[in-house]
Formats: structure tokens, C-alpha cells, sequence
């Protein structure tokens, strides 16, 4: 018995030995733990606006939905920063310093496109995004969308249901990026009646134009006294006048950027939406996962990038038929049959 448990006791210490001699083979095989999420650095994004315009403007709003939505779901340490549109020296300098801090900054708006491409160029090893603007620099993702073909379905749609044969557009801008809306948005209504009498208005010559909803209530109203009772505002902070005035003379207004069409149900015909969280949120995805695109995009009604919303809220407003006649024009939009255009013609009508 006593040599059985001598036998016994050589035989653990040997294997004992053999796994110690053994436990750097041991180590080469198991493989090593992932990193957990606490030893992942998440990416440093910066969201720069053109000002201090969330909350006011639809186009705004729907970058901070986007940004946001990113931060939930992807984890990024999201930084917001609002420009000031007039004092393009400071938005630079507040352009430079996201740029040191930050690895991936977005900024939207054509009043950024200058800032933009001066600031880029030093900071080769960052990633910039901007909206709107046609930028070709090898370190910015330039993305933009055909609002002429948004708003060329608006068009139609205003001139279908138009019962004056008067119809109204009010710009934030005279610029050309806020003039391809209004030459989409004419040939729409052309296309569907030439004979409609179409009045074109813009607040400002420059920015300033998206903050004044006092005068852009002012242009409206002064056009739904002429007679006109469709009108399709592009205005930024200032689209909220147009509001106000289709709803004190019971008139339709056409909403922009985003689905605007609860804001005044029965009253809003429908809004030309641009999917503006979604390339956002597509940007940063891309970032996230190192496959950072730089370059020039256009998102148009074939890719889903612009489109119009019909809701419960405007659901009651249009007929079949109606709605029928748009999905033809964006079919031969899609097909190429259409080719909407995006310059207008000076002086205008």
C-alpha cells in the first residue's frame, strides 16, 4: 500500500513538471482576451453649425438628431459647437480648435464652405465632413443633396392642389445653393401647369436671411394678400414667420429639410425632406469603422437622399390621383426621363 502511494506521488510531481516546462507552449496557444470597451478609445467628433440655430431651424435640428443618434449608438465623444455666420474670423478660429481636439469634424451650411477650405488643408491627418457645400479637398467628405429634385415633387404637388393658379416661394438667401430649391420647385409647378403665376422672394442677400422670421411673415403674408395660397419656404430659423402667417390666413405652406408636416396639420401640404440624420450618422459610421470616404457625394430621390412626406397629418389633403401623378414624376426622375434642373434663369419672372 505504502509503495502504491510512492508510485502515486512521482507520478503528479512529474506532471507537474511537465506543466511547467510546458506553460509557455501553453500561453502560445490560448489566445490573448479582446480588448474590452473601457480600453477602446471612442472617436472624438465635432459638430460645428453655422450658428446658434438648434432648436429654431428645421436644417439644423435634423444634424443634431443625426450627431446624437451617433453618440447612442456608436459611442462617440460628441462635442457641439455653434458658429457665428457674422464673424467668419472667430468660426475659424472655433474650426481650428475642434480641429486639435477632435478626429472627425462636421460642419453644414454654404456659409462654411470658405471656413472649411481654409482650415483643412492644415490639418491633413484630420477628417472633416461638410454638408451642402462642393468642397474637393483630400482630407473632407463633401456630401450634398439634389434638393432640386425634392423640391421639383413639391412643386408639383403645390400646383396640383393650388386653386388661385398663385404660388409663392420665400428664400432664406439669394444664393445659388437656396436658388436650386426654387429652380427644382418652378419646374415642378411647370410641369404640371405653365400657366401658374409663380412669386419669388428671398429676406436677404446673404445669412442673415435665416434669422428673421419677423420679415419673412412679412413677405408671406404680403403674398397670401395677393392671391397666392401655396407657399414653400426654405429659410432656416426664419421658415417659423411662414408659419405663423399660413396660419393666421389659413393658407398652405410647404415645409423643408425635415417632416415638418405636424407642425400645422391640415395646413402644411407636405414637406421636402432631406435625409440628413441618416447621411450623418453614415459619415460617422464610416469613420468609426475606418472607412472614411472623402470626396464629392450627391444623395437625389434614386439613393432615398431627398423626397416628400405624406402623413396623417397631410394624408387628408391629397387625392390618389394626385398623389399618383407625383410617384410618375419621380419614377421618370429616377428612370432619367426627367432631368430636373438646378440653376435658374436671371432676371426672373
Amino acid at each position: 500500500m505504502k509503495r502504491i502511494r510512492v508510485l502515486r506521488n512521482l507520478i503528479l510531481m512529474g506532471m507537474g513538471l511537465l506543466l511547467i516546462s510546458g506553460c509557455e507552449k501553453i500561453q502560445e496557444i490560448i489566445p490573448s482576451e479582446p480588448p474590452s470597451e473601457m480600453e477602446i478609445t471612442p472617436l472624438r467628433v465635432t459638430m460645428i453649425y453655422p450658428s446658434d440655430c438648434v432648436g429654431s431651424a428645421a436644417y439644423c435640428d435634423a444634424f443634431h438628431i443625426g450627431v446624437k443618434a451617433a453618440e447612442e449608438v456608436l459611442g462617440i465623444t460628441l462635442t457641439e459647437v455653434n458658429g457665428m455666420e457674422n464673424d467668419p474670423a472667430a468660426t475659424e478660429m472655433l474650426m481650428r480648435d475642434a480641429a486639435q481636439n477632435s478626429e472627425l469634424v462636421l460642419t453644414a451650411g454654404y456659409q462654411m464652405g470658405d471656413v472649411l477650405a481654409r482650415v483643412a488643408p492644415e490639418f491633413p491627418d484630420v477628417k472633416f465632413a461638410i454638408f451642402d457645400v462642393v468642397l474637393d479637398i483630400p482630407n473632407v467628405a463633401s456630401v450634398n443633396y439634389k434638393s432640386n429634385e425634392g423640391s421639383f415633387l413639391v412643386g408639383a404637388i403645390a400646383a396640383l392642389k393650388s386653386e388661385s393658379g398663385k404660388i409663392g416661394y420665400i428664400g432664406g438667401a439669394d444664393v445659388p445653393l437656396l436658388q436650386e430649391f426654387e429652380a427644382g420647385y418652378i419646374a415642378g409647378i411647370r410641369v404640371i401647369n405653365p400657366d401658374v403665376e409663380v412669386t419669388v422672394k428671398y429676406i436677404s442677400k446673404d445669412a442673415t436671411g435665416f434669422s428673421q422670421p419677423e420679415k419673412a411673415k412679412e413677405l408671406a403674408l404680403a403674398q397670401y394678400a395677393n392671391g397666392i395660397d401655396v407657399i414653400y419656404v426654405a429659410a432656416g430659423g426664419s421658415s417659423q414667420g411662414v408659419l405663423e402667417a399660413a396660419q393666421a390666413q389659413q393658407k398652405f405652406i410647404i415645409w423643408v429639410d425635415s417632416n415638418g408636416n405636424h407642425l400645422a396639420p391640415g395646413l402644411v401640404l407636405t414637406s421636402m425632406t432631406k435625409e440628413i440624420p441618416a447621411s450623418v450618422q453614415r459619415i460617422i459610421r464610416e469613420t468609426v469603422e475606418g472607412n472614411f470616404m472623402a470626396g464629392i457625394r450627391y444623395f437625389g430621390i434614386a439613393d432615398g437622399g431627398v423626397s416628400y412626406a405624406i402623413d396623417e397629418h397631410n394624408q387628408p389633403l391629397h387625392s390618389d390621383d394626385d398623389i399618383a401623378t407625383v410617384e410618375v414624376l419621380k419614377a421618370k426622375i429616377i428612370a432619367g426621363e426627367i432631368v430636373v434642373p438646378n440653376t435658374i434663369s436671371l432676371p426672373r419672372e
